[in-house]
């Protein structure tokens, strides 16, 4: 059997035709199609079950953030007229291996780090404060995984106080 997830013509048909399944611990639920019961088989596959124990996690409370390593990737964040709100910055753990954007703001400001490897990624919501310094959850990304982040900022009413970036992929 292949490394993909095998689902059959059955799952693919109930999702084309809006029929909600759940995966759980590698079953798949049954769901009603016209009237009669239809299941699917799935195999489990390592990228179901890639979830690492550092991810989604707070780089300095889990003391990754001892080995950071800045990545030389950042964006400004800008708004739609190109004023410059803030900065991300992309971080790397060598202890770790894992990633994680760093936004410098103004102390006001609030929004989104984000950071994105090619099969998963986290979100944190930042609020106002802490010096304008703050920072996202990890992602587990280890040498030869390309990363990225993403943040936002809002700093008032108004489009001219939103503003957003992305820095350039680094892979370890």
């Amino acid at each position: 059997m292949s490394d993909s997830t095998i689902i059959s013509t059955t799952t693919r048909t109930m999702a084309v035709l809006g029929m909600s399944a759940a995966l759980a611990g590698g079953v798949l639920t049954t769901g009603l199609m016209n009237g009669t019961a239809q299941a699917a088989s799935v195999v489990r596959t390592s990228a179901q079950a890639s979830a690492h124990p550092y991810d989604g996690k707070d780089p300095y409370r889990s003391g990754c953030a001892r080995t950071k390593v800045y990545t030389g990737k950042k964006a400004s964040l800008k708004n739609e007229v190109g004023d410059r709100l803030g900065t991300i910055r992309l971080y790397y753990s060598r202890r770790c291996g894992t990633n994680w954007g760093e936004v410098s703001v103004s102390r006001s400001g609030t929004g989104t780090i984000t950071v994105f490897t090619r099969t998963k990624s986290r979100s944190f919501t930042y609020r106002a404060g802490n010096g304008g310094h703050h920072w996202g959850d990890m992602v587990h990304a280890p040498s030869g995984v390309c990363a990225k982040a993403t943040g936002s900022v809002t700093n008032g009413i108004g489009r001219a106080n939103k503003g957003s970036g992305t820095t350039a992929k680094a892979c370890g």
